[in-house]
């Protein structure tokens, strides 16, 4: 708590709500965290008086912007440089009732800015020292149920254990999800998509209903059964897909080798959009199975179409939730090409995988190319059925590829093509702009595979795909 006392931002508030005759407290997140020894650049205040004079004092002393919300509490918003400062109003006669009203012990804590104490009601130090989550009442689910959310995000942030009668409220209450706003339960997913380690929290969130209720379309996966390469139904393969994606993450050397250096830019740029894409993936890439599944009559069971379905089935969800154009669009690439990687395993493993082959897939997909690659790792591993060894091949595979990409694809990206788009189109002007498109990426694979060398040959198969 030391950085806490002394933190210049409190220091001047303090004196300024003293000044402005103001009973102020410091409350939630911000203690939880400093008893954790977490930093936080948010503070969350309550006012016991002239809130708005004294959220302008406070902007103006620090050179800040204000802005004022009116939803459930009032609350002015003061944005400085390096922090984010919330004055709301409080939610009860005094600062315990105040607090009671929150959502879990934890964060049910408030520091008084005036005495330098400390006032923990519902005891959250001694939650915070078991590592557990508690819902402060039986009506705090009710009253917000993205509390639900909230709870697993916490206890997967903090790898805490959920108190067995908050579990219970929850499954209690999960349906209510469904009166919650599509914007605040995305933001929820998100934050805790982006965390590490939260597959065990996944599991739970499953049990008690939440991704059923979320999802409704994936209660369908539920106990449908695939073929004998699988090991188990389609919930539990997917889930088992997000498990292995966190664990394929969290070797990154070991899976890609000396090709890892090299993929953490783009892995850093892309971190999170890309891992909120690939968990949403990993549930919504066999979604249409169950409304695909065929039994032939010698018994097999087959999904024909399946990746085309789960795509279009997660439109639906696209449109519902506002997960942002750029995670959407990743989500649908690996649901539409998550099969595609098998194909080049099947080849590399009989030897029969070819220079072109290798070209056409990493040329369309470029370094989200390897992260499909990680995805139908993760895909393959959560059959089930994998040894060992076997594990241990596939990820040989997965080196080969990286270190083509890297070596023989992304430097040759910007080489000048044989033939320009102009040449193509003064010889033929009538061309369609989608085959153009064709065309100039045939010849570039060709010219990047050492196929075609010279403008002659790139010539004569424009002749000849034209």
């Amino acid at each position: 708590m030391k950085h806490i006392i002394e933190d210049i931002y409190l220091t001047e508030i303090a004196a300024i709500a003293k000044k402005l005759n103001t009973e102020i407290y410091l409350v939630g997140g911000a203690i939880r965290d400093a008893l954790l020894k977490r930093q936080t650049n948010d503070y969350d205040f309550v006012v016991f008086g002239d809130i708005e004079g004294l959220a302008k004092a406070v902007a103006h002393l620090f050179g800040c912007k204000t802005v004022k919300y009116n939803k459930k509490l009032l609350t002015y918003r003061v944005f400085c440089k390096i922090k984010t400062l919330d004055f709301s109003a409080p939610r009860g006669k005094n600062i315990q009732e105040d607090l009671k009203f929150r959502d879990f012990t934890i964060n049910s804590i408030a520091f008084d800015l005036n005495s330098n104490t400390l006032i923990d009601p519902l005891g959250a130090k001694e939650d915070l020292r078991k590592g557990i989550i508690k819902a402060n009442s039986p009506n705090s689910i009710k009253e917000d149920p993205l509390r639900i959310l909230r709870g697993f995000r916490l206890a997967a942030l903090f790898r805490f254990d959920i108190d067995p009668r908050t579990i219970l409220l929850f499954r209690k209450h999960v349906e209510l999800l469904n009166r919650v706003s599509k914007e605040r339960i995305t933001q929820e997913l998100k934050l805790f998509f982006n965390l590490n380690e939260t597959f065990t929290y996944l599991l739970i969130m499953d049990k008690v209903g939440i991704i059923d209720t979320l999802f409704e379309d994936l209660s369908f996966t539920n106990g449908c059964i695939q073929s004998n390469y699988h090991l188990f139904d389609v919930k539990t393969h997917s889930l088992s897909v997000y498990n292995y994606i966190e664990w394929a993450y969290n070797r990154l050397a070991r899976i890609l080798g000396k090709a890892h250096k090299k993929y953490l830019p783009h892995l850093t740029t892309e971190k999170e959009r890309l891992f909120c894409s690939l968990k949403l993936a990993a549930l919504f890439h066999d979604a249409a199975k169950p409304f695909c599944k065929v039994v032939t009559p010698e018994g097999k069971i087959q999904f024909p179409l399946h990746a085309e379905q789960s795509y279009e089935l997660f439109e639906k969800y696209a449109k519902a939730y506002s997960f942002g154009k750029k995670i959407i669009k990743l989500t649908r690439f690996f649901i539409k090409n998550h099969i595609k990687p098998a194909y080049l395993y099947q080849a590399w493993s009989n030897s029969e995988l070819t220079e072109l082959q290798k070209v056409d897939f990493f040329l369309r997909y470029k370094e989200y190319g390897i992260d499909l690659l990680f995805f139908a790792l993760a895909d393959t591993l959560a059959k089930g059925k994998i040894s060992a060894s076997k594990r241990d091949v596939y990820i040989m595979f997965l080196q080969e590829m990286a270190d083509y990409f890297y070596k023989h694809i992304q430097p040759k990206f910007k080489t000048k093509p044989l033939i320009e788009a102009k040449e193509i189109l003064t010889l033929y002007p009538s061309l369609e702009k989608s085959k153009l498109k064709h065309i100039l990426f045939e010849i570039k694979k060709l010219q990047i595979a050492k196929a075609i060398n010279t403008k002659e040959e790139a010539g004569k198969l424009l002749k000849h795909l034209v």
